[in-house]
């Protein structure tokens, strides 16, 4: 079985971004909000993302201080509008990842590596706990990319 990768990541702009910082973090979220026709609802300190009836899309996020809060907001983006979100529990938390790193307007720290792949290890963990259950929740196969974001940290 073949080793799962990561595909090129990093949006390739057609002309330079003029801000910098927290600044270009939060235009692009705001970008991406307007683009996609999604509402931000407010604050939360994990993020969350909502499809309603009538095909209404909304998140909650943290105030975008940093990077590790950017990825976070690029993620519930990527829950509402990214491929394969409509996967298994592990499977959709590693593609909304891919998403905020696909579209991502600065490169990720070390930091906000760990943090993507702590948060993983921590499904992964709570998909582990639940394995005796009548349905247990779906561990991906080897070869998805949930593996590849794992070994960010």
């Amino acid at each position: 079985m073949e080793a799962a990768t990561l595909p090129p990541v990093f949006r390739q702009e057609k002309a330079p971004r003029t801000r910098k910082g927290v600044d270009l973090m939060e235009a692009h979220i705001e970008d991406l909000c307007s683009e996609y026709g999604i509402e931000l609802a407010g604050s939360s300190a994990r993020g969350r993302a909502i499809r309603w009836r009538g095909g209404r899309l909304e998140i909650s996020i943290p105030p975008i201080r940093g990077q590790v809060s950017y990825f976070i907001a690029l993620h519930e983006i990527g829950h509402l509008v990214g491929k394969g979100r409509s996967a298994p529990r592990l499977e959709s938390e590693a593609n909304a990842w891919l998403f905020a790193l696909e579209n991502s307007a600065v490169e990720p720290t070390a930091a906000t590596k760990r943090s993507i792949s702590n948060r993983l290890e921590g499904y992964l963990a709570w998909a582990r706990n639940r394995q005796h259950r009548r349905v247990p929740p779906r561990i991906p196969p080897r070869d998805h990319p949930f593996w590849a974001l794992l070994q960010l940290g």
